[in-house]
């Protein structure tokens, strides 16, 4: 058996945090919210109702997220990305939820997503291979950019993070994810991260528990760590001076990553802190804004 219910959402949600609520005739229901419903947002999903709901599923933006894992107050939940460059509009938000006897429930909902205004950056530079690396660099890139891919595609199943993240450096946050960067009148790909501010050899701590899945040194961003938080999301951080963790190593929210550096590609040194979830690029700070308690 199953039901189908379709609903349509005009408008976003407020900048503070939110809800919606996708409920259907049984009284399954998903919970989600946000600071915004804009690109680079991170969207809380989490499962409520009826008991006899054995699973449930939702598909947002061509991606599937199970809702298994225990999150808020134990109930099972999932984090859904919106990735920085997707476009403004109406995208549908699909919960399928089984019960014990097998039936299927299916609740529709389009979301719009609104337009959001990322700043620009004119940034000049005298060293040429800042902008355009050597043609020796040509194969490390190509090899390191298989390497990344290959991390961001195999995350847990299972949730490692233990309650809500923070930040991994105490320094002046600088309000640059999305940013849309010109070095010398080129145009680049826009920034995916936060830079934070920090002097060189300062400690940089893991903004939530998780496992080491890359600590090495990359072209571009240097003496990098990333971790993998599970469900599909990670956090990464470059430039370091020093690395202070080993790949396959597992850490506790606070534990020390690394020391502040500019190793990489930087002009100077700081943290360069990002996240992908499911291969979304997402604002960190939108991940520190959801109540993970």
């Amino acid at each position: 058996m199953l039901i189908i219910f379709l609903l349509i959402l005009n408008g976003s949600l407020t900048p503070a945090q939110a809800v919606l609520r996708l409920q259907a005739p049984s009284g399954a229901a998903v919970e989600l919210s946000a600071r915004s419903l804009q690109p680079g947002e991170v969207i809380l999903a989490v499962l409520n109702g009826v008991p006899d709901v054995q699973a449930a599923e939702l598909t947002f933006l061509s991606k599937r997220y199970g809702l298994a894992a225990k999150g808020p107050d134990g109930l099972p939940f999932a984090l859904l990305g919106i990735d920085l460059e997707t476009k403004p509009g109406s995208y549908r938000l699909k919960a399928e939820f089984r019960n014990g006897a097998g039936q299927k429930e299916l609740v529709e909902r389009y979301i719009r997503i609104q337009a959001k205004s990322f700043p620009r950056a004119d940034i000049v530079l005298d060293n040429e291979s800042l902008i355009i690396p050597p043609p020796e660099a040509a194969e490390r890139i190509a090899r390191e950019q298989q390497i990344l891919s290959k991390v961001f595609h195999e995350s847990s199943i299972e949730w490692l993070a233990e309650g809500s993240f923070k930040l991994p450096h105490p320094g002046q946050l600088k309000p640059n994810f999305g940013e849309k960067r010109f070095f010398n009148g080129m145009p680049r790909s826009p920034h995916s991260g936060v830079d934070i501010s920090a002097e060189m050899g300062e400690p940089v701590s893991a903004s939530n528990a998780g496992r080491v899945v890359l600590a090495k040194d990359l072209y571009f961003s240097g003496l990098s760590v990333i971790l993998d938080h599970g469900l599909g999301l990670f956090t990464f951080y470059c430039h370091f001076s020093k690395l202070e963790v080993l790949e396959g190593q597992t850490v506790r929210r606070g534990d020390l990553l690394g020391l502040v550096g500019r190793t990489g590609r930087a002009t100077g040194p700081h943290l360069h802190w990002s996240v992908r979830l499911q291969g979304a690029r997402v604002d960190p700070l939108s991940l520190l804004s959801l109540a993970l308690e």
